[in-house]
């Protein structure tokens, strides 16, 4: 099968970011798969490189990098016959995590060699298409400041920390805006400080605010409290982070394939956490978008077993005292 393989080299917690290009071509090779390899750049996120695939008819292209860079791959293979197969190296791995890919390298890559080929959803914020999640208003205000605290933790602690602060007192000051929703033929007047809009159950720092969203439903799902407090909007999104939905009143959650918000003042619009301006925004269903390889049953309840075993065996491990030292008779 004609594969190219695109690697962010920089993705994931690796201590040794120059073993991961030779240690996934040898994982590949084990598994029988031949490769063309891409890297990406600061230049090239993955879309470019994807698009000119598909239109050169690459049946297959693997991804290896974290949630960013799987984003821009999946747009640059959109609409086409292309079949986007998984290697998830970074941090949180929601996308993976939605679709129940495994993020263990040769389980992903047994995934994409006796997995299932089938279409998802994607999405579109007025000319942006997006895997996870849209973002208006105050998460959409913070998310440059989180980007910020993440580099700085791996770079720089003191800006790591002068963002943490700024992004506190964006929080703090941030006030309700009035807003307009338009979704499937209903109207909703809201004075809000945030309105979500999910293709994935999970985004972010594994923010589960869609928990029963589907990638392949055709369906876009709308999440919004009317009226919060600042105590109630941290407590809902302090609940996601757990997989939780506190009881409240005001929360709403919508289907809809269509999605129009207005608002005023102007609010911050962000998409799988890149900035695309702000409202007014129209965001919609783009359904079966695009092929990707995700993992049979069957596949599941084997690794599911295997994953079970390591774990057993980790703990036997670790109860079991370390081997005594050869001891080697003195000479004579």
């Amino acid at each position: 099968m004609n594969t190219l393989l695109i690697v962010n080299p920089t993705s994931g917690p690796s201590e040794n970011p120059d073993d991961l290009l030779p240690s996934l071509t040898t994982a590949l090779q084990n598994q029988g798969i031949e490769a063309e390899v891409c890297t990406t750049t600061p230049d090239e996120d993955g879309q470019g490189l994807a698009a000119a695939a598909a239109k050169a008819g690459t049946q297959l292209v693997i991804v290896a990098g974290g949630d960013g860079t799987i984003e821009a791959v999946a747009r640059g293979l959109a609409h086409s016959q292309t079949v986007l197969g998984i290697l998830s190296q970074g941090t949180r791995n929601n996308i993976a995590a939605s679709l129940e890919i495994p993020t263990d390298v040769t389980q992903a890559l047994r995934v994409i060699k006796a997995g299932d080929r089938r279409q998802i959803d994607m999405g579109k914020a007025n000319h942006h298409y997006f895997m996870e999640v849209v973002g208006i208003g105050l998460e959409a205000s913070l998310f440059p400041c989180g980007d910020e605290v993440k580099e700085g933790i791996k770079n720089n602690y003191w800006a790591a920390l002068k963002n943490f602060f700024w992004g506190l007192k964006t929080f703090l000051q941030f006030k309700h805006h009035r807003l307009v929703l338009r979704f499937d033929g209903r109207l909703a007047r809201l004075r809000i400080l945030q309105v979500n809009i999910c293709n994935s159950p999970r985004y972010g720092v594994e923010f589960a605010l869609a928990p029963d969203a589907k990638m392949d439903d055709g369906k876009l799902d709308l999440i919004y409290i009317d009226k919060p407090s600042k105590w109630e909007h941290f407590r809902h999104f302090f609940a996601a982070m757990r997989g939780k939905h506190l009881p409240h009143e005001r929360l709403q959650i919508h289907q809809a394939t269509t999605v129009e918000v207005r608002s005023y003042p102007s609010l911050d619009v962000h998409a799988d956490g890149e900035c695309i301006g702000t409202t007014p925004v129209m965001v919609e269903v783009v359904p079966k978008a695009l092929w990707i390889c995700v993992p049979t049953p069957e596949l599941l309840t084997q690794f599911a077993e295997e994953n079970a075993v390591d774990e057993s065996n980790n703990i036997f491990n670790f109860g079991q005292p370390a081997e005594a030292p050869e001891q080697v008779p003195p000479q004579s």
